[in-house]
């Protein structure tokens, strides 16, 4: 009786498992300057897996998320047998985004910043550029960012900039002016934890230079003082948000923490923590093929 029972079980089991349906093949279509094997790398529906709407709306949600692309959509055909394919149908961006701002500096002259940033490099979704800014002295930044350079959840974030302004200082009532210069190397690690929950955490490490220019001084107030420091920084992100094209509807929050110390002895090490919260209502609807 016990064999009996045995091997009645392994016919349910082999039934069960005969009856799942089953991705055969997952195919895009739509794309143009995206990359298919970037798309499929970040996704989590494959051929082979069980045919799951659940880890389908997840990738389209995701694949939405990106600043590459405006929408997407996913369609599921019968192949044979128990067997479907699936196809993301893909909306792009155009991704190649300069930007200009005009102000004007403490003293009320002409200031300006040019920039200009691909967000969907070599079509791996990699953010790339940077920016010339002129506020009295000349000062430049430049950004790499991959969420997903090495794998759908390890990716990397360097980030360099050297800006230099003119900016007050006060020390007991009196103000003296000083040039500002701010010269720094930041690299973050990216780790997505799952659909819903990332982290980042790196090290920027900067040096501050202040030179003094005019107005009020004394033997106290410093001429020249150079300072390296460091920067530990910590992000933890919180992501539900839902995108159909340019309209938003969910949760974000952001949770930042910055440890700072510095070579100098003198200058005291400190903390700094802050939560952004993002919440996202849509009203009314305007509904598309798709």
């Amino acid at each position: 009786m016990r064999y009996i029972l045995f091997f009645l079980f392994l016919f349910v089991q082999f039934n069960v498992q005969s009856q799942e349906y089953l991705v055969v093949n997952l195919k895009i279509q739509g794309n143009k300057k995206t990359k298919v094997s970037f798309i499929k790398k970040i996704s989590s529906i494959k051929a082979g897996v069980v045919l799951d709407s659940l880890l389908i709306e997840e990738d389209i949600k995701r694949l939405k998320r990106l600043p590459s692309i405006a929408h997407a959509y996913y369609q599921v055909f019968y192949s044979h047998e128990n067997k479907y394919n699936v196809f993301y149908n893909i909306e792009e961006n155009f991704t190649i985004i300069p930007s200009v701002n005009v102000y004007t500096t403490n003293d009320d002259e002409f200031a300006y910043r040019l920039g200009l940033y691909e967000f969907n490099l070599f079509g791996q979704n990699i953010i790339f550029g940077g920016f010339y800014q002129k506020d009295i002295y000349s000062s430049y930044a430049i950004n790499f960012r991959a969420p997903y350079l090495f794998s759908k959840q390890f990716g990397l974030a360097i980030n360099h900039q050297d800006l230099t302004t003119q900016e007050p200082f006060f020390f007991n009532n009196t103000t003296a002016d000083y040039k500002y210069r701010n010269k720094s190397i930041e690299i973050l690690g990216l780790y997505e934890i799952d659909f819903k929950n990332r982290i980042e955490f790196g090290v920027n490490f900067f040096t501050e230079t202040y030179s003094y220019k005019f107005r009020a001084t004394s033997l106290d107030i410093p001429q020249e003082l150079n300072v390296d420091k460091f920067l530990y920084k910590g992000v933890y992100e919180y992501n539900n948000l839902d995108y159909y094209y340019q309209y938003v509807s969910g949760f974000k929050s952001v949770f930042n923490f910055q440890y700072v110390l510095s070579r100098d002895d003198r200058l005291p090490e400190f903390l700094i923590g802050w939560n952004d919260f993002f919440y996202f209502k849509r009203v009314g609807e305007k509904r598309e093929l798709g």
